[in-house]
């Protein structure tokens, strides 16, 4: 899903491959098009309060710019050939540094001088004498060399993109990355193939846009993440499940489980060990195939499946019950060491832990010939009931 955040830069390239006349016609809107998609990409994201976006926006921003005033002459021109080279760096330094670190929100002070960091350094490239110092470096002579006459990466340049784009694909892999730094992946390599592409000044307004799309894409995913999943227990919440029910087939059973004496766990522990206990729910029953599961509400889950054979039911519901009853869940002692030393005595011991097992109930209906969704689940949620009153930690089906 997150690897739809590049869809639009492949199309692009697609086009601009297959129609480069109507790519070119279509541009004489650039710059003015450029800068109302990145300011309409800004003010969505700002109604939906998500301001850390601005970040990347005002880079984008503030490179096109830099690129429409310095990077439209032969690469021939020692200081054009300098900010080709310089320019591609310094942005991807910007970003990585957006990447990696939590960003302060906006508006604070901290937040604002990022903000300006991030727009700053792009310009700054065009204050500095880099084809002077580039030429004192001493860098070897193929760092330097172009890859060809029409694009505007030097060998050396192709070789750190390569290392970047690896770590960088690496380091999402690794955090188990979300929207928002997928969007970001997508913005940097859409600006990347920029200076692979071939050397016209309309391409750049077209990689920018395509930039452009990949963090609308990757909003858009992080609104729909926070619509219908729960942040907590990471499963579908009943928003999602009313929008499975409605297409419901004949052949399906519904289940409605939850934690027994969740009140009475959560006074005796506290409500972090609570919501211990309900991230230990979602993932057993996010792990579980054949079946759809949903956080329901509180500590209530709702499970969904499509068959009605009976015994295969019983079995699996069997075996989620087992499996949640049989995690050894480890309660960590509340209170902090008072200085280092105690810390240290502390340390390699479990003195102040804990281990305790939960138990569920679950409530199975099957449903019948022309039965509403309503009602199914009116009758799940009694089979719950006489599942709890007969002693819970087991599983009842409905009559």
């Amino acid at each position: 899903m997150h690897l739809f955040v590049l869809l639009p830069l492949l199309l692009l390239i697609v086009l601009q491959w297959m129609l480069p006349e109507l790519m070119l016609t279509f541009s004489a809107a650039f710059p003015l098009l450029i800068y109302a998609m990145l300011g309409l990409t800004g003010l969505l994201a700002g109604l939906m309060r998500q301001w850390n976006w601005l970040y990347t926006l005002s880079l984008l921003a503030s490179h096109y710019w830099v690129v429409q005033s310095a990077l439209q002459q032969p690469l021939t021109n020692a200081d054009t050939a300098a900010i080709a080279i310089v320019l591609p760096l310094a942005f991807t330094a910007v970003m990585l540094l957006l990447q990696l670190q939590n960003k302060p929100q906006l508006p604070t002070p901290r937040g604002i001088s990022l903000l300006l960091l991030t727009v700053l350094v792009p310009i700054a490239i065009l204050l500095l004498p880099l084809a002077g110092v580039l030429a004192n470096a001493g860098l070897p002579a193929a760092f330097l060399q172009p890859v060809s006459t029409t694009l505007l990466f030097s060998w050396g340049q192709l070789w750190w993109m390569a290392v970047v784009a690896a770590c960088w694909l690496g380091l999402l892999n690794f955090y188990a990355a979300g929207s928002q730094r997928w969007g970001q992946f997508g913005a940097w390599l859409a600006i990347m193939v920029f200076y692979l592409a071939i050397q016209q000044p309309h391409m750049s307004g077209w990689m920018t846009l395509a930039a452009c799309f990949a963090l609308l894409f990757s909003l858009a995913s992080q609104m729909l993440q926070l619509a219908y999943i729960d942040e907590l227990t990471q499963l579908p919440q009943r928003r999602a499940l009313l929008s499975h029910l409605s297409r419901l087939g004949r052949r399906s059973a519904l289940v409605m489980l939850d934690v027994d004496h969740f009140k009475k766990f959560n006074d005796t522990w506290g409500h972090d060990v609570g919501d211990q206990v309900l991230k230990l729910l979602g993932s057993v029953l996010g792990s579980e195939r054949g079946v759809k599961a949903y956080r329901y509400g509180g500590e209530e889950f709702t499970l969904v499946f499509s068959h009605n054979n009976k015994d295969n039911l019983a079995e699996k519901l069997e075996q989620v019950r087992a499996a949640v009853a049989d995690y050894p869940l480890v309660i960590r002692q509340q209170t902090r060491p008072k200085d280092s030393s105690e810390g240290k005595q502390q340390r390699g011991k479990d003195a102040g832990s804990k281990t305790v097992h939960i138990t569920i109930s679950l409530g199975c209906a099957i449903r019948q010939s022309g039965e509403s969704t309503t009602a199914l689940l009116k009758r799940a949620d009694e089979a719950l009931y006489s599942a709890k009153k007969a002693g819970r930690n087991q599983v009842a089906f409905a009559r």
